[in-house]
């Protein structure tokens, strides 16, 4: 039996609108690629998890943008006025209501597995109506919004709620995320085994089931998997400065 799978939303199911942002970005003067954006994005995640290691770090998207600008060499006296335009964007509609179709294969490949679905994101309450507009809601059972249910990974309540709503033991659910500190550490505090998203395999060496995308999990499901080994457990007694 294939486990029920919580997935995460933000760069597992939908992604920052990597476009919109190029073209914010090329109006100011700035001509920069897509790809160059999506890679220094993952490297920002990157270092954000450095800091979460070390009990450090704080997250929103304000602090994102403004990161990704920099790292791709935009000049600090140019960074304000794209900013404010993004920050209006955002406002109206969530720079990460965007998807791909290989996210739509992936999920249809998971249904014909048998695999229920739910999600639980840390989300700003909008989550279920952006998946909903992208055609990505026919997956899910519930989605479980950080905004709305009250707690946010990686507090192990939140994964709780999920369970108690879905009516699920920790042992039958595999967790997919993005942000290993985030992600994977809220997920094995729940009980719950965790694979985490490396799409540049930038964590190599980290502990832990890694994955380039949701692309990638179908194959990983067609295994013989044990999901009580250790692998899937890497954060189950992380303490908060460090785990190696």
């Amino acid at each position: 039996m294939q486990p029920y799978l919580l997935l995460d939303a933000g760069w597992t199911l939908v992604f920052p609108n990597y476009r919109l942002m190029c073209e914010v970005m090329l109006r100011h003067g700035h001509d920069i690629a897509e790809e160059r954006l999506r890679r220094a994005a993952a490297q920002i995640l990157r270092r954000y998890d450095e800091l979460l290691k070390m009990g450090e770090g704080a997250w929103d998207t304000s602090s994102f943008m403004l990161w990704v600008l920099e790292s791709v060499g935009i000049g600090e006296e140019h960074i304000p006025p794209i900013t404010r335009e993004l920050a209006i964007s955002h406002a109206e509609k969530s720079l990460w209501a965007h998807t791909y179709s290989w996210v739509h294969d992936a999920l249809a490949s998971l249904a014909a597995l048998g695999c229920r679905m739910s999600v639980i994101s840390n989300a700003d309450g909008r989550v279920e109506h952006e998946l909903a507009d992208l055609g990505l809601m026919q997956h899910f059972e519930a989605v479980f919004d950080s905004h709305i249910v009250g707690h946010a990974k990686p507090d192990p309540r939140f994964f709780q709620h999920a369970m108690t709503r879905l009516s699920l033991q920790p042992t039958q659910c595999l967790y997919v995320g993005d942000v290993f500190f985030i992600d994977v550490l809220g997920a094995n505090r729940a009980g719950i085994a965790a694979v985490h998203l490396d799409p540049y395999g930038l964590y190599h060496g980290w502990p832990g089931v890694h994955i380039p995308s949701l692309a990638a999990l179908p194959d990983l499901l067609a295994q013989d998997l044990d999901l009580s080994a250790d692998d899937f457990f890497p954060l189950r007694d992380h303490a908060p400065t460090g785990f190696w």
